[in-house]
């Protein structure tokens, strides 16, 4: 089925916006723009792909789809998530949607979300690593999924939106490349307190104790249940909000008593750390579980209760 090039030129028209927002220095402004419109990219370009296989499947319901409906654009359409699932469960694509691309995407999402209600917090360099992953993303999707189906004149078009983009996306990598050379002869030196940091998904984030934001993206550590929920959402890949009774991602500290422990946190030296606290920088392998509480504890021959159970007794 041949693909009208209007969609993807929408599409394509959203991420150069997003390019071009994240220049040089983006102010708040723009940082809310290149979120809204790298959100709208990804909706419009993978529906533009599920309109080839069938227009129904862009329907929040397509079993109740019908084509007055559609041909009048009176619905309700599927969003991001729906459409990578129906694009590898229904087009036999396989987008890698299961691993870094649905933490990327989630973490868009989530911004998107949040602007609709509280506006963004996420700091500048966390937008641009996470719209560079994206961009990266959608650009290799809309050369192998979309041109394919496009006609000689949607193909030529196609290709100067496609130089454009990614000369933009080039110098927002430049942008990143000229931070981390700033900062990597520092972060070398402490690998082994060093966590990739949930906000921008870079290996900046130096859980000690004593820092007090990400060196990368200057998330900051004032509150480490923050650093700490986001890296087990975001790097661990670990659902925060589950209605199913598992165990908590993140854990109480026996140490300095807040919710920041968490579980196998991967050091940047490649150590797997038994339980990383994120607020005072507990770092330990070996650990009991409490008898009264269940909580994870330091691991004391002939204790096995937590000290906040004893100071309860």
């Amino acid at each position: 089925m041949e693909l009208a090039f209007q969609p993807v030129e929408n599409g394509m028209d959203y991420l150069l916006s997003v390019t071009r927002h994240l220049a040089d220095r983006p102010t708040p402004r723009d940082l809310k723009y290149a979120v809204l419109h790298l959100h709208s990219a990804v909706e419009v370009l993978l529906k533009a792909r599920l309109l080839q296989e069938h227009w129904a499947l862009v329907f929040e319901k397509p079993e109740s789809a019908t084509r007055v409906q559609y041909e009048e654009a009176e619905f309700k359409s599927c969003g991001v998530v729906d459409a990578f699932k129906r694009l590898e469960s229904i087009a036999g694509i396989d987008l890698g949607y299961r691993g870094r691309v649905e933490q990327h995407v989630g973490k868009l999402v989530k911004w998107r979300n949040a602007l609709q209600h509280f506006g963004l917090t996420a700091p500048a360099p966390a937008v641009e690593k996470t719209a560079v992953n994206i961009l990266d993303f959608l650009l290799e999707f809309v050369q192998n999924h979309l041109r394919p189906a496009l006609d000689k004149a949607g193909r030529v078009s196609l290709d100067d939106e496609m130089t454009a983009v990614s000369d933009g996306l080039g110098e927002i990598k430049r942008l990143v490349s000229y931070r981390w050379s700033r900062i990597r002869a520092d972060l070398d030196k402490l690998r082994d307190e060093t966590v990739t940091c949930g906000m921008c998904d870079q290996a900046a984030l130096v859980v000690n104790g004593r820092e007090s934001a990400c060196r990368f993206c200057q998330f900051p550590l004032e509150n480490g249940e923050d650093a700490a929920m986001l890296y087990a959402e975001f790097v661990l890949n670990r659902p925060v909000f589950d209605e199913r009774d598992v165990e908590p991602v993140v854990d109480e500290c026996p140490d300095c008593s807040t919710n920041t422990l968490v579980q196998g946190a991967v050091m940047a030296s490649g150590r797997t750390a038994g339980y990383l606290c994120f607020q005072c920088g507990l770092n330990f392998d070996h650990w009991g579980i409490c008898d009264e509480c269940h909580a994870p504890m330091l691991a004391v021959r002939g204790i096995s209760v937590c000290g906040t159970c004893i100071n309860n007794h």
